[in-house]
């Protein structure tokens, strides 16, 4: 009688932790340089969109939260997100060829370097 108490436990465990994918507290970070001489490339506005599960019973992403930021001297970027189960991240210059990376989110802190081509 005991052992069923826990037939019942399991399941219930699971479906709260397959419903609950979101990482908190995200910082997204990266570096966008050219892909020619590895240079950081400065003043860039760098869109970085964080897809989020929500409470979502089918594990879509529900929502989105948008943030665009420019790179510092050195060509670096730093965004922060209360929650996000994946990212995209893109940029876009005068000639060059659009840059796009994505990733899911399974760390706190995420490292994505955007390389841009010339066109």
């Amino acid at each position: 009688m005991r052992i069923m108490k826990y037939y019942y436990i399991i399941p219930m465990l699971m479906l709260f932790f397959s419903c609950n994918k979101d990482i908190q507290d995200v910082t997204i970070k990266g570096t966008v340089h050219s892909a020619d001489n590895k240079e950081p490339i400065s003043d860039v506005d760098v869109t970085v969109i964080c897809w989020k599960y929500g409470n979502s019973p089918d594990e879509s992403y529900s929502e989105s939260e948008t943030k665009v930021v420019k790179t510092d001297k050195e060509g670096k970027y730093k965004v922060n997100f209360d929650k996000g189960a994946f990212v995209e991240v893109k940029v876009s210059l005068e000639d060059y060829i659009m840059g796009h990376e994505s990733q899911a989110i399974y760390d706190k802190k995420n490292t994505i370097n955007v390389p841009l081509k010339k066109e």
